[in-house]
């Protein structure tokens, strides 16, 4: 492997910038022996000169130093923290007012991901020396070789091998002293356990899937496609007449449909993400030693898909099998609700666990604090509003088995409608709340992001008042239907204006300062354009649903409703490229490759003991004074 792409597999993302440029020294020097011929040194021609050459090289080795001299006390500071943390907690469990087994436990679990975490930093810093060191001395030696000189060598000898950046132990010995911490005081002297709790992955296989993965991903992705076609060609032969019944449980299909198309839209953007180097492990605070990377993530799309198509082929062949035509999405719903919701250690147990809690804290806002991740999917959700419509819908059919469960006569289907804008709404309230007050800016940006997700509840309210009048058989000329359907229009248009300008400056960062798009881009240009292009159409295409679905007959509003669906989903998948490279880039104004992991129970217990302690102490004092 070439060390060009041995360096880019490597490297840490965030910290890009301070890595030794290789490809550019490179370039320099090759074009040092197309302009000047090194050997006899022209004169007269425009170009880069030895000097230009060094200079290059020294300003590279000065900023190198000074931001490892950062990441390394940076790194000190948090050895400082984490071994005055495991002094207390070791104190709390031998004292003999220790606190419960179970806040024991907890904070002994968090001390041990703690420096999990921190080991890993180390590992990336030790890392950045050593691709750093080879890099020079390689395109050193590659200059002495093209130059035939002998001034590279003496410029490495001199300035690269005392260098701050290699000649510092301080890595080693952090690293020396975390394992000898995580071995002695948190594991009881079992080394191994200990290391296994440290363990790396390995840098070089970033988004790489062992050949058992990759396997079951194409059986599964063959499976799919096949049953898929095989299903389309069986509901062609069925006779049109035997449709007539269920209708509604074709419709009721479609959530599971648009539920495989995200899935496999996620797939790809980890696929994206990865290739570029936005790390997204980090960005969603996954664990780097147990995620699912792009293959595996097909592997569970394409499982799901095929969980859809047993539903679609019980359903089609109803009508021949002689059962119940629900029966097919019913066992479809209860099959991948089993696959992504129930905690049982099989098939990706760690990510359906961690999924799991994800879910419970978007339920519990305002209440808990909000992350990034718990923000991303409650956005997620909001795309997925018809998903929420089509399980109400079928869970009201299976009960009521009527065409009342696709109107808006209870205000059920309003209130499922809304739910995910509400988890939002009540996220940004959240985050307002939990911002420090002296950043007066960023906090009342949540109460302006607020408000987006409220214009969902002018848009729902309206939408279901305006239908309900249509349903209950009103006049539709009625003065109330117009007010209701054009305070609907007014509503989504505001609405539409409101997250696409959000979606734009806020979410994708874009068009701030004195840049035409960002400072820093990850993708190029044109991709930028074409993305604001289709965010701004699929953002407004409700309107073919307020112009074609609610004048034409019911088969045709299904039809465009489900388009629209996946259209809707499209436009999240577009988004999340984006929303989380500006998250990435933020990570690396910060120089933030490893996950801040809390240990606030265990100060808390500590407070605790020193309050009792310095009780008792007054009370011997008060009484010796008596």
């Amino acid at each position: 492997m070439r060390f060009t792409q041995h360096l880019g597999s490597h490297l840490t993302s965030e910290w890009k910038k301070y890595y030794v440029h290789y490809e550019e020294l490179k370039e320099m020097i090759y074009e040092l022996v197309r302009l000047h011929s090194l050997g006899d040194e022209k004169t007269g021609r425009a170009g880069p000169t030895e000097e230009d050459f060094f200079e290059n090289v020294s300003r590279q080795l000065q900023d190198m130093n000074v931001f490892f001299k950062g990441r390394e006390q940076q790194l000190l500071g948090q050895l400082y923290n984490l071994e005055k943390d495991v002094e207390t907690f070791l104190k709390l469990k031998n004292s003999p007012k220790r606190p419960s087994e179970r806040k024991l436990r907890s904070t002994e679990s968090s001390l041990k991901m703690a420096y999990s975490e921190f080991y890993l930093g180390l590992s990336l810093l030790q890392n950045f020396q050593q691709l750093n060191y080879t890099g020079f001395r390689k395109i050193l030696k590659k200059f002495d070789k093209l130059a035939h000189s002998e001034r590279g060598k003496s410029f490495f000898i001199g300035q690269v091998t005392t260098a701050e950046f290699y000649t510092s132990p301080k890595v080693q010995e952090m690293i020396d002293k975390a394992e000898s911490t995580m071995i002695q005081k948190l594991e009881s002297g079992n080394r191994h356990k200990a290391m296994k709790t440290l363990r790396v992955p390995p840098l070089e296989a970033k988004g790489q899937a062992s050949h058992w993965d990759t396997f079951k991903t194409g059986l599964y992705f063959g499976i799919f496609l096949l049953s898929l076609v095989v299903l389309i060609i069986a509901a062609a032969l069925r006779p049109s007449n035997s449709w007539k019944d269920n209708t509604a449980l074709v419709s009721g299909m479609r959530g599971i449909l648009i539920l495989v198309w995200w899935f496999f839209g996620f797939a790809i953007n980890t696929y994206i993400w990865r290739r570029k180097g936005v790390n997204n492990v980090l960005i969603f605070e996954f664990d780097p030693r147990h995620n699912l990377n792009y293959i595996q993530l097909f592997e569970v799309a394409s499982l799901l898909g095929v969980l859809g198509v047993i539903g679609g082929y019980l359903l089609v062949f109803s009508y021949w099998l002689n059962i119940p035509a629900y029966v097919g999405p019913l066992v479809s719903y209860l099959l991948i609700a089993g696959v992504v919701l129930l905690p049982l250690p099989v098939f990706r147990p760690r990510s359906r666990i961690w999924l799991l809690k994800e879910l419970g804290r978007i339920c519990c806002a305002p209440f808990v604090f909000v992350t990034f991740p718990d923000f991303w999917i409650a956005d997620q959700l909001n795309s997925l509003v018809t998903v929420f419509l089509d399980v109400e819908f079928f869970a009201c059919y299976l009960f009521v088995k009527n065409d009342e469960c696709s109107s808006a006569k209870y205000g059920i289907r309003a209130v499922v409608a809304v739910l995910p804008a509400w988890f939002r709404f009540a996220q940004c309230l959240r985050r307002f709340y939990s911002t420090k007050t002296h950043d007066g800016k960023r906090k009342y940006e949540h109460l302006v992001n607020a408000g987006k997700y409220s214009t969902s509840f002018f848009v729902v309210l309206f939408s279901s008042l305006a239908s309900g009048l249509a349903v209950s058989g009103a006049n539709v000329q009625a003065l109330h239907y117009y007010v209701f359907f054009s305070l609907w229009i007014v509503s989504a248009m505001v609405s539409s204006c409101y997250t696409f300008y959000w979606d734009i400056r806020k979410d994708w960062g874009l068009f701030e300062g004195k840049h035409k798009l960002r400072e820093e881009l990850i993708y190029p240009n044109y991709v930028y354009v074409l993305a604001i292009i289709e965010d701004l159409i699929l953002r407004s295409l409700w309107t073919l649903n307020i112009s074609v679905g609610q004048l034409g007959p019911k088969w045709q509003a299904t039809i465009l409703t489900t388009i629209l669906a996946l259209m809707e989903t499209f436009r999240r998948i577009v988004w999340n490229f984006f929303r989380l490279e500006n998250e990435h880039l933020n990570n690396c104004d910060q120089y933030r490759v490893i996950r801040d992991i809390s240990i606030r129970p265990m100060r808390s217990i500590e407070a605790a003991e020193q309050q009792i302690e310095e009780q008792s102490k007054g009370d011997q004092d008060h009484n010796h004074a008596e």
